[in-house]
């Protein structure tokens, strides 16, 4: 069994959520701080219909399990699952990066954003089994009026802000999770304008987009050659594992049209050497990865052979150099958990070599997110 055990003394994870519900100000924890409210809980059975209709809301609106947004995952956390890799990787995770925690569609309210950042600098990271905070990324629009003031704001407030994620994936099914309506958003002057200021600031930009879409970022990594630009996710191509939403992914043929697509367009992203692709996301429901009564989650050995051909995919046209790991914790952890994750992908590119490993697994992060 290949291990990272003499390739890297830790494993940087690239994508981890931290949050608490009853703590948090930003639209994450809205809907998990409203059910429980003492003035719902009072009454049981109207607590269990707010708790019912909260749990759907959540399935429809994010194709996440909804406990996972109800309870806390903060550092102490992730370091008891973390403690599980030396058995399955040979090491421990040295850092992590933040990614932000907002589940609304609108990313413009910049004192959200400052108020999640303010929040994970106040973590206790680092020291016994608890990585280092090695970088946050932070949710913000580049086409809101505000955005160069809120970033400016946050990268003056601590150095560990070293990206912008922005969400703006739509799909044609209606039941997918939509985070813009709009078509085009790329390439309009407003987020062009806060782009370079993104560009100046020396940030990473992660896109969260659907793999139909991704032929949008292949324009803007033309026109700022110099901006890393991270593709998250491995693109998400939507159904490609199984059926998700009304009518996505429901058959074989359908599958293979939607794994067709996203290979033609990881191959043209791959043609822009500022265009980073994040390997992670590998269990989330929206690809159709999902739910035991569909038959369709397993353990490492089903988990592997359903990336393989993605993951595998993407480091040939991408190579060693410009592919990241991320576990995206806690959200996948319903379908896999932390060691499920890393033991599926050690599988799939176990022959790869070193080289790789160490790339994949370490020191490309350290690199575009500057974590020594």
């Amino acid at each position: 069994m290949v291990t990272l055990d003499g390739v890297i003394p830790g494993i940087v994870d690239a994508h981890v959520h931290f949050y608490d519900p009853m703590k948090s100000t930003w639209a994450l924890s809205r809907y998990a701080r409203v059910a429980t409210m003492p003035v719902i809980n009072r009454f049981p059975r109207p607590a269990l219909w707010m708790s019912g209709m909260l749990t759907k809301k959540f399935e429809r609106l994010l194709m996440i399990d909804p406990s996972i947004v109800r309870t806390a995952y903060e550092p102490r956390h992730y370091g008891a699952e973390a403690a599980t890799l030396h058995r399955v990787a040979g090491v421990g995770v040295g850092s992590v990066v933040h990614m932000e925690s907002h589940w609304s569609g609108d990313t413009s309210d910049a004192a959200s954003s400052f108020d999640e950042t303010r929040y994970v600098t106040g973590l206790s990271f680092g020291g016994g089994r608890v990585p280092d905070l090695g970088a946050i990324v932070v949710a913000a629009d580049p086409a809101h009026p505000g955005f160069a003031a809120a970033i400016d704001a946050q990268t003056g407030y601590t150095p560990l802000v070293r990206g912008v994620r922005y969400k703006w994936s739509r799909h044609a099914d209606p039941q997918v999770t939509q985070w813009r309506r709009e078509s085009g958003v790329l390439g309009s002057p407003d987020f062009l304008r806060g782009f370079e200021t993104l560009a100046d600031a020396g940030l990473v930009f992660h896109s969260f987009a659907y793999s139909h879409q991704l032929g949008e970022l292949d324009l803007l990594a033309r026109r700022f050659p110099e901006t890393t630009i991270v593709v998250e996710h491995l693109g998400l191509p939507v159904g490609v594992f199984g059926p998700v939403g009304a009518d996505t992914g429901t058959t074989a043929a359908a599958r293979a049209e939607i794994l067709g697509l996203w290979k033609e367009r990881i191959a043209m992203l791959a043609a822009r050497p500022n265009i980073v692709v994040k390997v992670s996301g590998l269990a989330l429901g929206v690809l159709g990865y999902g739910r035991e009564t569909a038959g369709t989650v397993g353990g490492r050995g089903v988990l592997a052979e359903m990336i393989g051909p993605l993951v595998l995919h993407v480091v040939d046209r991408f190579g060693p150099d410009r592919v990241v790991f991320g576990s995206d914790m806690p959200i996948d952890r319903p379908n896999a958990p932390l060691d499920v994750v890393v033991g599926a992908l050690l599988d799939v590119v176990a022959d790869r070599g070193d080289y790789l490993l160490g790339q994949l697994f370490a020191r490309n992060a350290q690199r575009i997110y500057g974590i020594s």
